[in-house]
């Protein structure tokens, strides 16, 4: 079980607290203290995909209703002395997933810790499937369906920005649930299917699939760390096959520095064999190549590869690169055919000429030459605008971090 433990200070005064929040205030005892006990609530949440919120109930001698955010789970306030209640319900996916309760007595003054157990009320499965950038196996609709006894439940999945997800409603714990998944092309012909079984239960009760490639006739298999896993992914081994032009998308490089790098990000469905290729990088004037034909190189689906210098740390591959903050190309060519390209200009420089390096337009660079640009991917289509990526703090193997 995996403990979030977040604070949030909000040392302030009950009046104060009850008109900012909208909660209602009760008289307090008779003759009671002013003095307050400071109250640290800690919510013992296990990690949930999809989590909406965590609302807190303080019931005693004033009443406090409180909704923190998906990644909070701690709360302090200061409280009147008296007999009092402390409930937590974590809303996930539009449900309520878990819950829990806890009661005690509060003194006047000090500080207590109030630790409150969550158990699982009901549970749900959260299906997502890459289809790549351009849904290359032309995936126009899909069912999920979820069958347990005589009932049986389907769900559409929705297609849209190169995934198909699919959410269950609220399911039962202590049940054992038939999966099937089936998407079709808009022809209606069926592209994969899949016939499987997940058991919902106290422990593994928010289950978070995430397919890496669509293959027929592939066996599933449920991995699990341990009985207290939250999220088990379906892995499917994906096809291997030879690099193609528009597989590989550059997200992030930074120049002019003793840690040059370069980062691709594979864009398809597939496993791709880099063997044979070379990174070819400009070099004060010309373009020359950085590192020697791969061998045994592999990028998975959904992953990342960083070319770079031995002084960066958590390279892939080696390459001394070189490459000049104010102008330059990379280039990416397997057995001497050029599968992708890129180049890059300062704002100084946008009038050159970029046919000789590659099918990209050139962008300006706006940022200091000697920092990391990086590409989110949802801006992939428009890679060419400069206003398409942003300068960050080097995040190699991610997604970009920097916000635009």
């Amino acid at each position: 079980m995996r403990e979030l433990n977040f604070k949030k200070m909000l040392f302030t005064s009950l009046t104060v607290a009850a008109c900012l929040m909208g909660c209602s205030q009760g008289e307090g005892p008779e003759g009671a203290s002013t003095l307050k006990t400071s109250v640290h609530l800690d919510v013992a949440c296990k990690t949930v995909p999809l989590t909406d919120s965590l609302v807190l109930d303080l019931l005693g001698p004033d009443t406090f209703h409180v909704v923190l955010g998906k990644d909070e789970s701690a709360y302090d306030k200061l409280l009147n002395a008296g007999e009092w209640t402390f409930a937590a319900k974590l809303y996930a996916n539009g449900m309520l997933v878990q819950q829990g309760e806890t009661a005690t007595e509060l003194s006047s003054g000090g500080e207590v810790v109030i630790p409150i157990a969550m158990h699982a009320v009901a549970g749900f499965l959260f299906v997502q499937i890459p289809l790549g950038f351009e849904n290359q196996p032309g995936v126009a609709s899909g069912i999920l369906t979820i069958s347990a006894g005589e009932k049986s439940t389907d769900y559409d999945f929705v297609i849209a920005d190169g995934f198909a997800t699919a959410t269950t409603e609220m399911l039962a714990l202590g049940e054992t649930y038939r999966v099937q998944i089936k998407l079709k092309s808009k022809a209606g012909s069926v592209l994969y299917e899949m016939d499987s079984q997940v058991m919902i239960d106290g422990e593994n009760f928010a289950q978070s699939w995430s397919l890496k490639t669509l293959q027929v006739e592939v066996s599933l298999s449920i991995v699990s760390d341990s009985l207290k896993t939250l999220t088990a992914t379906a892995f499917i081994p994906s096809k291997l096959r030879k690099v193609q032009s528009g597989d590989l998308l550059i997200t992030e490089f930074q120049t002019e520095t003793k840690a040059e790098f370069v980062e691709y990000y594979n864009a398809t469905i597939d496993t791709l064999d880099l063997s044979g290729c070379s990174l070819y990088a400009t070099s004060s004037s010309s373009v020359k190549a950085v590192t020697e034909p791969l061998e045994s190189v592999k990028i998975l689906p959904n992953s990342y590869l960083v070319f770079g210098t031995d002084s960066l740390e958590g390279r892939d591959v080696l390459a001394t690169l070189n490459m000049p903050g104010t102008k330059g190309s990379i280039v990416f060519r397997c057995e001497g055919v050029a599968v992708d390209s890129f180049y890059y200009v300062s704002s100084k420089t946008q009038d050159l000429d970029p046919e000789q390096y590659g099918a990209y337009d050139p962008f300006a660079i706006t940022s200091n030459s000697k920092q990391s640009l990086q590409l989110p991917l949802k801006n992939y289509k428009k890679r060419s605008a400069g206003s398409a990526w942003c300068k960050g703090e080097i995040s190699l193997h991610e997604n970009a971090s920097c916000e635009e």
